[in-house]
């Protein structure tokens, strides 16, 4: 991981192609992020973690049953896929401890399915890092039983800006 986050107390003067590096390093490399989230770099913020918790409050006013919603949800990418499968850096990273062998990608690609049958439009979004197997398969099993679509937004948004904090404070440890 090459990147490394500008100031927190230059964000406001970024280029227009700067912010959207930074938003693609903190979320997933995705248009809708980019567009949505590009009104936070009008304010001010003393540090990574307040402009994220500013972030989670804009997801948090969408409509959770409205297309953008769905779309900015379901840039992340699904769990536990097959080795090869193309990952943005960080998330390839930190999914390292998913992969195994074919009975693994097995499972994560029937939870997926069944989650994507019970939450049509989204993908399952969790903070992983660090989390193995067995209880990423196991939260994954109490959201798919929970069967709450409302809920299910709002967590996926949360797990989002926990791996936002979570790679930014990676990409400033290189500073």
């Amino acid at each position: 991981m090459g990147y490394r986050l500008p100031s927190i107390s230059t964000i406001g003067t970024l280029s227009e192609e700067a912010k959207g590096e930074v938003l693609n390093n903190l979320f997933e490399p995705h248009d809708s992020i980019v567009r949505y989230l590009k009104p936070l770099f009008e304010q001010s913020y003393k540090d990574y973690d307040q402009f994220i918790d500013s972030a989670l409050k804009r997801f948090q006013e969408l409509d959770p049953h409205s297309e953008l919603a769905k779309d900015i949800i379901s840039s992340h990418p699904r769990l536990g896929v097959p080795r090869g499968t193309e990952l943005s850096e960080h998330s390839a990273k930190e999914q390292e401890n998913l992969q195994g062998d074919d009975g693994v990608v097995v499972e994560f690609s029937r939870l997926n399915k069944l989650y994507e049958s019970t939450y049509p439009g989204l993908r399952f979004v969790l903070f992983v890092n660090g989390r193995d197997k067995e209880s990423v398969k196991s939260v994954f099993k109490q959201r798919i039983e929970r069967n709450n679509y409302e809920l299910e937004v709002r967590d996926a948004i949360e797990a989002m800006c926990d791996i936002a904090k979570d790679r930014a404070h990676k990409l400033l440890s290189k500073l």
